[in-house]
């Protein structure tokens, strides 16, 4: 399809809403925008949110609303956030599934849409966990498995808590009152964490969705400061709130979690105020290095697990008598992660045909 034509005739029932925010993201939201017109499954809709921008976002939007009916433009006249923009945008949306993408990424490829919507099917999956490659820092792809796409393994350790590795069902999130927490950092956990303990059916597909660019310029994810140190504590609050809403069976796997991102909050705040005080960037993710026990004897800091050990340990801080006390059980997470900086190079992520 011409990119200047107009889509006519759209299906009477929208498959994917993709929801896109974007502030002061002039230069390159295109690339972002064009990763979805240019999807071969067609039955979508995108609604791109103009956050308050002070540069010519809007106007990049605006052409493309024009030129294509599929796309439609949400203006905040103030900055009020993601997470406010977010729920903005998906009260608004008319399609079956949500697909987040940030407006400084990109869908993995021409056939994403197509292949999650083969994952699917016609089922009414509530959430649907995918993979996701990064281009900077790690340069690797993050894929999810049988094991570690369980409710109870997403809630003691989701793979990757960013909402655009994950498709969710609208009208699961619309009866459960599933919204982002806004004005703070740190929503995607508590939203991807209260939707799989809600959920009722859970699948997975094998491949990456998105590619995030990890560390540009400006961007959220990669600007330390203070707020960030308080919502990884409120973050912990609203987990803490959550567990008394948590099944009983649940409830072990979600205290879990909270214990162990008690370990590691301090040492990302560390990060964060290194960064401040020598003015460079410190990551602000340290790994969240969790080891699921299964069957094999495992070794953890020069320390011998017994075999089938039922507990998660954080890395960071597992000594003999530093382990979780939660039991995890079955749950085993393997992060299959593919180098892809030794395969093809970055440039080759540019947007392209890959499977």
């Amino acid at each position: 399809m011409n990119k200047s034509e107009k889509v006519e005739n759209q299906p009477e029932k929208i498959r994917f809403s993709v929801i896109m925010c974007a502030y002061n993201l002039e230069k390159i939201v295109g690339t972002a925008i064009n990763s979805v017109l240019e999807q071969r499954f067609k039955n979508f809709e995108l609604l791109v949110v103009n956050d308050g921008s002070a540069d010519k976002t809007l106007n990049v939007l605006r052409k493309y609303e024009k030129k294509d009916s599929r796309v439609r433009v949400i203006n905040n006249e103030k900055n009020i956030g993601l997470s406010a923009s977010r729920n903005k945008a998906i009260k608004e949306a008319k399609g079956e599934y949500i697909v987040h993408l940030d407006g400084d990424d990109t869908l993995y490829n021409r056939e994403t849409l197509r292949r999650i919507d083969e994952t699917i099917g016609n089922e009414d999956v509530d959430i649907t966990y995918f993979g996701v490659q990064y281009v900077g820092g790690t340069n690797k792809a993050y894929l999810p498995n049988a094991k570690n796409s369980t409710k109870e393994a997403r809630i003691v350790c989701d793979m990757h808590f960013a909402v655009a590795s994950k498709v969710w069902r609208r009208e699961f999130l619309e009866e459960n009152d599933i919204t982002f927490i806004e004005g703070m950092y740190y929503e995607d956990m508590v939203y991807s964490i209260k939707a799989a303990i809600l959920s009722k059916k859970l699948k997975y597909g094998a491949f990456p969705i998105y590619i995030y660019y990890r560390n540009r310029e400006g961007s959220i994810m990669a600007t330390p400061n203070i707020k960030r140190c308080k919502d990884m504590y409120k973050m912990l609050y609203y987990l803490m709130e959550l567990y008394e809403e948590t099944p009983e069976e649940l409830q072990p796997y979600l205290l879990s979690f909270i214990k162990n991102e008690t370990f590691g909050v301090p040492v990302r705040v560390e990060g964060i105020l290194k960064s401040l005080k020598d003015k460079s960037y410190t990551p602000v993710f340290p790994k969240r290095n969790y080891v699921f026990l299964g069957d094999e004897p495992t070794v953890v800091n020069g320390n011998n697990i017994p075999n089938g050990s039922p507990k998660v340990i954080p890395i960071s801080v597992a000594t003999n008598d530093q382990t979780s006390e939660i039991p995890v059980k079955a749950v085993e997470e393997k992060m299959v992660a593919d180098d892809i900086s030794k395969k093809s190079g970055i440039s080759s992520l540019k947007f392209d045909d890959k499977k």
